[in-house]
């Protein structure tokens, strides 16, 4: 193989194993065998008479040689990935593939219609959702676009934020009738809460009322990683919780659960889709954003079950 006869599979190769780290990762990444890997690698550096990367049985590093190419290519796939998309712009329908990360419970929740819709919309398209409470790495498990809830820290990611995901307090009338309702923030830390194990601190409530906040840590009966086995714990009187009103809210409508109404009110989380920023944002990627940002609405919809009064207090 000679330099000018290169293919675009051998340079996505070597770029796969220096984003990944090692080949046995790249292979995994690429879908294809170890040793196709390490054979595209070698028939790379005999091509161009030069090593790309220092390798030993515990590491790789990049050789000068390497990291200038390394460089270059990067450019040169995302231009090609840009031709690609380009040309694919000019038909009429979306074709391809998005690779989305998204949280289990507001999956199901509250995405899944949303996605099956733009399938039907769209029948050249196919979706591969990742489902799970963790943050995945996006760049290097080749995601597209993730929806994310929280406060997002500073990243290499492209972040869209969305909307407000708002918490309250809740608890279920047969708890009420056994233990009573709070009716402070002071009286909190008298109850037990189901407390949410995915986040940190754990078991703190920040609460906030005009630009003061307040933190209160009520006594936790119970741990999980599970939104949903929050509501259910709490709907059987277990114990209060701070839920967010997008698995709360059918609850809310069905009296199951009651808000504990204070003068303050916790801290929100935001929604955001996020996009991996070394990557070209695909026209199907952002009319799928698109589409999800439309479904959830401004205010998120699920804020309905909310009496006038209680939306009122989350806007202050």
């Amino acid at each position: 193989m000679r330099p000018a006869n290169l293919r675009i599979d051998v340079i996505t190769t070597f770029i796969a194993i220096v984003e990944a780290g090692s080949m046995r990762e790249a292979s995994r990444r690429l879908g294809v065998s170890k040793s196709v890997v390490s054979q595209r690698l070698s028939a790379l550096e005999a091509a161009l008479n030069v090593r790309l990367l220092s390798r030993s049985t515990r590491q790789q590093s990049l050789t000068d040689s390497g990291k200038y190419f390394f460089e270059r290519c990067q450019k040169i796939v995302e231009e090609f990935q840009v031709a690609a998309e380009e040309v694919s712009d000019r038909q009429d329908e979306f074709s391809g593939t998005i690779r989305i990360a998204a949280p289990v419970s507001f999956t199901q929740l509250h995405l899944t219609g949303v996605f099956s819709a733009f399938l039907r919309e769209n029948p050249l398209i196919d979706l591969q959702i990742e489902s799970a409470d963790r943050m995945h790495d996006l760049v290097g498990d080749s995601f597209d676009m993730a929806i994310r809830i929280g406060r997002l820290k500073n990243s290499a990611l492209i972040a869209r934020r969305f909307g407000p995901s708002n918490r309250v307090v809740v608890c279920s009338p047969r708890y009420i009738a056994e233990n009573g309702k709070p009716d402070t923030l002071e009286s909190l830390e008298n109850h037990y809460a189901v407390s949410y194990a995915n986040i940190t601190p754990q078991s703190e409530w920040i609460f906030r009322k005009g630009s003061d906040l307040k933190s209160i840590t009520p006594k936790s009966r119970m741990r999980v990683n599970s939104g949903d086995i929050q509501l259910a714990a709490v709907k059987d009187g277990v114990a209060i919780a701070a839920l967010p009103l997008f698995i709360a809210h059918k609850a809310i409508e069905a009296g199951e659960l009651e808000i504990v109404d204070l003068d303050w009110q916790l801290v929100p989380d935001d929604l955001s889709i996020v996009y991996p920023q070394n990557r070209f944002l695909a026209r199907k990627v952002r009319a799928l954003s698109a589409a999800v940002i439309a479904h959830i609405g401004s205010p998120p919809y699920w804020e309905q079950s909310l009496s006038p009064e209680q939306q009122e207090r989350l806007k202050a």
